[in-house]
């Protein structure tokens, strides 16, 4: 065997399992998010998420430039993850559970945010939010649908979102504040989607 034969044999296990742009891109998205919930952005270093993706440094400045733009990525993925979601609700004020759990589901990116803001590491923590344009979009059609609400559904969405995402955050503190930690996770947030039900209903007429 020559020489030529017998470098192609020792870089053939490297070609095969080499992972695609997508790939890696992914693995980069999903490390960095989980990081930051974990540990929080300040603190976490490029070669820490490219270590948790399983891939070498470089790839986090050849695929994002910075960390800070991988974070941005992180968020903007599990976003529209939350949005399609919501999107799929057949009614919206009485998807108020579905809402609530998929926001639930969602404590990585929350922690994300929460942590991003405290660290001062985003100095402009990402406007734009699909999850919350897609409710505000959902409320606005079906309150003009049912010829006006009570309240303006933007300020309906923000209590909405404001009782969930601090839930997702505190769950357990708030069940113990407020007494309730004598019920079980799944019945405290069952009781609560009946609030939020009422709340999501404000929208729109009596």
């Amino acid at each position: 065997m020559d020489q030529a034969q017998e470098r192609d044999r020792a870089t053939e296990p490297r070609r095969r399992n080499r992972r695609s742009r997508e790939a890696v891109s992914e693995a980069l998205v999903e490390a960095a998010a989980t990081l930051a919930s974990e540990q929080g952005s300040g603190h976490v270093t490029v070669r820490d998420i490219a270590a948790r993706a399983g891939v070498n440094a470089t790839f986090v400045h050849r695929y994002y430039g910075s960390k800070k733009n991988l974070m941005r990525a992180a968020m903007q993925r599990a976003q529209e993850r939350l949005a399609s979601r919501i999107d799929e609700v057949p009614d919206i004020a009485e998807g108020a559970a579905a809402v609530f759990r998929a926001t639930l589901q969602e404590r990585e990116l929350i922690a994300t945010l929460t942590r991003a803001a405290l660290d001062g590491v985003f100095g402009d923590v990402p406007a734009s939010n699909p999850a919350m344009a897609v409710l505000v979009e959902r409320f606005e059609r079906e309150a003009a649908a049912r010829g006006g609400g009570r309240h303006d559904p933007r300020v309906v969405v923000a209590c909405l979102s404001a009782i969930a995402v601090g839930y997702a955050l505190l769950g357990d503190y708030i069940r113990h504040g407020t007494g309730l930690d004598c019920h079980s996770a799944d019945e405290v947030e069952t009781m609560l989607v009946a609030v939020l039900r009422d709340v999501a209903r404000l929208a729109f007429p009596e």
